[in-house]
């Protein structure tokens, strides 16, 4: 294996300092080799680096400039270094190069996002998805536009998809993220929720014989299921727990976890607020 191949399989690896070593000592070599200049400057944006990277990339287009990867990376390292309008000038000449390249589209999307043009963002990335749909990356820019763009449908389901790809547990905590503020979005817009008093007041009555460690324990396993995302719109009782007997619908369960945690801490933020229906729930409790 040569040195260049072996900087390739070091940045494979994650060990970006190794590489980075290789990669200087055959630049030093060879300055003017693109790709040697690209790769390296990926690695300077990748480290947290943009503006060595941009300076890298800048002359990797001087010595070729139909490299195409080359104004996707350096649109991408503008973009970290905050300069949005260079990254888009550069993002837009890798699309005059490649019309469908993904990544460019990707991240022309990602800028009109942070630009706050949702409608422009989601046209981007749903054409990078069109193209590479395995990327959980380009799953999440799609499953988030949708969300700026008050499709909470077409938001879920894609970052349902993003859960069951293979994708950086950063990604996939983003994505259950999203999931939590849609169930809250969603809830909220509907007014007071009778189903969920109801639930709230069959979980106040089950916990009134149960011990502060019980408690705990249905809460507890509750929130670790519903880290994955609990479908609360789906009547179907398709949820079961090791601490509480039953077969439970994803809003039964969010009901019964919002009770029990006001119970171990009251006031305690969960992510969705219940409160209303909580105070009517407790009500009934207290009339019977």
């Amino acid at each position: 294996m040569d040195h260049f191949d072996q900087a390739l399989k070091f940045i494979q690896d994650g060990r970006l300092d190794e590489a980075r070593i290789y990669l200087e000592e055959l630049l030093r070599q060879d300055p003017r080799n693109a790709d040697l200049l690209y790769n390296l400057g990926m690695l300077f944006t990748d480290q947290g680096e943009p503006d060595k990277a941009i300076e890298l990339l800048q002359h990797c287009i001087e010595f070729d400039p139909s490299h195409v990867n080359a104004h996707v990376a350096l649109g991408y390292a503008y973009q970290r270094a905050g300069d949005l309008e260079r990254a888009k000038k550069y993002s837009i000449k890798a699309l005059d190069i490649d019309p469908n390249n993904p990544y460019a589209l990707k991240n022309l999307g990602g800028i009109f996002g942070k630009e706050g043009d949702n409608l422009r963002a989601f046209n981007y990335i749903r054409r990078s998805f069109e193209i590479d749909p395995d990327d959980p990356q380009i799953v999440y820019g799609l499953a988030f536009t949708y969300k700026c763009l008050g499709d909470f449908e077409g938001a879920d389901k894609y970052f349902r998809i993003l859960l069951n790809m293979q994708a950086a547990d950063q990604l996939k905590s983003l994505a259950k993220d999203g999931l939590r503020e849609i169930a809250a979005t969603t809830l909220k817009s509907q007014g007071i929720r009778m189903d969920a008093v109801f639930y709230i007041f069959y979980a106040l009555k089950t916990f009134s014989d149960k011990s502060f460690q019980e408690i705990q324990a249905i809460s507890f396993e509750i929130a670790l299921l519903g880290s994955q995302g609990l479908d609360i719109n789906d009547p179907t009782k398709k949820y079961t727990l090791r601490s509480l007997p039953g077969e439970f619908t994803g809003m039964e369960l969010l009901c019964i976890m919002y009770a029990g945690f006001h119970q171990i801490k009251p006031g305690m933020d969960v992510g969705i607020d219940l409160s209303h229906e909580y105070v009517l729930a407790e009500t009934l409790v207290k009339s019977e």
